[in-house]
């Protein structure tokens, strides 16, 4: 018996599973190595955004395991869906499975806007 399809963006990615896997990634990919004076900066306190790819359960899985095995993948999305907020090299986020679980810390390292799509290509900074 096949999972039915689950809408993604119904997915809580504000969850305690979230909070422990950017405490282990922030460790992991030394992004915490020099404590400050100030007390804690925005990076060590907040974690980065949350996401899942895909319109299915499975679609979600199949492209988390892809982006694990080569360490780094890809998207292509219109432009559209980012209400303005074009994304920026650089930039990190979780990548997370269909069931909401997080499974890496991806750093944006290439945007291409083209007409009305937009291609992002990113790395795996650390995975679980």
């Amino acid at each position: 018996m096949s999972e039915p399809d689950v809408d993604l963006s119904e997915i809580e990615f504000d969850h305690e599973e979230l909070r422990v896997f950017w405490d282990l990634a922030r460790f992991h990919a030394k992004l915490n190595a020099a404590p400050t004076y100030f007390g804690p900066t925005t990076l060590e306190s907040v974690p980065p955004p949350a996401w899942a790819y895909g319109d299915s359960l499975e679609e979600s899985d199949a492209f988390v395991a892809r982006v694990l095995a080569d360490e780094r993948g890809s998207t292509t999305a219109p432009a559209a869906d980012y209400a303005g907020e074009m994304p920026e090299t650089g930039v990190l986020s979780i990548l997370c499975d269909g069931s909401g679980v997080p499974r890496a810390l991806v750093e944006v390292t290439r945007v291409a806007v083209t007409g009305d799509e937009v291609a992002e290509e990113f790395k795996v900074v650390y995975q679980a």
